[in-house]
């Protein structure tokens, strides 16, 4: 790769951010937005307890490559592009929040802009933190050209195909398919006009960054690579899924571990279409650099 880390360095300053946000997440949910939680479906403070090193490594795996994909995007460092990364990958990170509050009971739009905007804000503050205790040095290569002429149609494309496929799976073929899918007693509304608009707003949102962030993290395109990074990325992007998973009731390992297949399959199915129909080409600076 033409990205160069010092593995030590970079394993200490990850762990560090890791570290500050758990920290954040467990006072700020736990303590500060407490009472915006009290129509929330909560688990039970017992179960919660009992899956917190469940949530715990969630969190070792999500911003240790959160921080890797910061050094992939950018190869010039700065505090400004750190925080630049933080606030639209932040953004892009949380889309699952935004999906599963389509469906929530008891919460309304303002429980879901402060789990936005308290998310955006911490992983700013990590990305920020990251960059300061490992102070990567800039990179040789620049970052590949995109054509947003042709990308923004093709990638609006691909998020529209996984919104057509995933949703109807969730709400009919799902339950069909699998027993208790989902829990019988599990929490839900029927989404109003308001609600869906957001949901399908998320979706374009989160993978159009999906096939933006193909383009830089892997500036020598292929079919392989373009499959590979829908599994490692599709299987990433649903971390926030298993977080929700600790903190709401009736929420089941069955359903968990049916989602994060499904939702997998639907980023390398996207990631096949968008290599065939944007036919992006590799970077020759950076495979130069390379």
């Amino acid at each position: 790769m033409g990205t160069h880390i010092q593995w030590p360095r970079f394993a200490l300053a990850a762990l560090l951010s890791t570290v500050f946000v758990i920290v954040v997440a467990f006072v700020w949910h736990g303590h500060v937005a407490a009472p915006m939680y009290a129509d929330f479906p909560s688990r039970p403070a017992d179960q919660m307890k009992a899956l917190f090193p469940f949530l715990v490594l969630t969190f070792l795996v999500e911003i240790p490559v959160f921080c890797y994909m910061y050094l992939r995007v950018y190869p010039q460092r700065s505090m400004a592009n750190a925080a630049k990364f933080g606030l639209w990958a932040g953004f892009f990170i949380l889309m699952p929040n935004g999906q599963f509050w389509t469906g929530t009971p008891g919460v309304g739009w303002d429980f879901l802009i402060m789990e936005i905007v308290q998310g955006v804000v911490t992983l700013i503050l990590a990305i920020l933190l990251f960059q300061a205790v490992y102070r990567p040095a800039d990179e040789a290569w620049t970052p590949p050209t995109i054509n947003f002429a042709r990308f923004l149609p093709w990638g609006l494309g691909g998020a529209v195909l996984v919104f057509v496929l995933d949703y109807p799976f969730h709400q009919y073929l799902a339950p069909m398919l699998f027993n208790e899918y989902p829990a019988h007693d599990y929490p839900q509304r029927a989404p109003e006009t308001a609600r869906m608009i957001e949901l399908f707003a998320t979706y374009l949102y989160q993978l159009t960054c999906f096939c933006y962030l193909y383009l830089r993290i892997y500036p020598r395109r292929s079919m392989g690579n373009a499959l590979w990074f829908g599994a490692w990325l599709g299987f990433w992007v649903l971390i926030p899924n298993a977080q929700i998973f600790v903190a709401e009731d009736k929420y089941t390992w069955h359903m968990l571990a049916i989602q994060f297949p499904e939702g997998m399959i639907l980023t390398v199915i996207m990631m096949f279409y968008f290599e065939l129909a944007y036919r992006p080409r590799g970077s020759v600076g950076y495979a130069t650099a390379e």
